[in-house]
């Protein structure tokens, strides 16, 4: 993965990850999603021209947690759209981050592959894991809901 891309920080219950701005998302402010009030695994909806996308809501360990503190969600295009409700949501320039690329190992969890295809390393910190869109796409579109 190349090191001169924008990311996004997404901040979930304390742990940050971040997504490529090659993913081409979407970032929306709560209000102007339709909530779903049932508090579920989905937690809220964005109206596109294919219709209703969802934005699932998981915990630091991608595990489905519904909870109704979220403020924005990011939405991932593609066959399968699906978002994510986050924490945090932070873009962080080119200069800033530096990916390593690497292999998880095992196999992968959805048909669009593993979830991470590199990790930002910082000398002190814990490393940041960068999402694959496609993967995390089909991996929340596979929680249901």
């Amino acid at each position: 993965m190349a090191d001169n891309r924008q990311f996004v920080r997404i901040g979930l219950r304390g742990v940050d990850y971040l997504l490529p701005n090659t993913a081409g998302f979407v970032i929306e402010k709560r209000e102007h999603l339709e909530i779903n009030s049932a508090r579920g695994v989905i937690a809220a909806w964005r109206a596109d021209s294919t219709g209703r996308v969802p934005a699932y809501s998981v915990d630091a360990d991608l595990r489905p947690f519904a909870r109704p503190d979220w403020q924005k969600a990011i939405f991932l295009p593609g066959s399968t759209p699906a978002g994510l409700v986050a924490d945090e949501l932070q873009l962080l320039g080119r200069e800033e981050v530096r990916v390593e690329p690497f292999r998880p190992l095992g196999p992968p969890p959805t048909a669009a592959g593993h979830l991470f295809a590199g990790a930002w390393i910082r000398t002190g910190r814990a490393p940041i894991l960068v999402f694959e869109p496609r993967a995390l796409a089909d991996y929340l579109r596979r929680l249901g809901g």
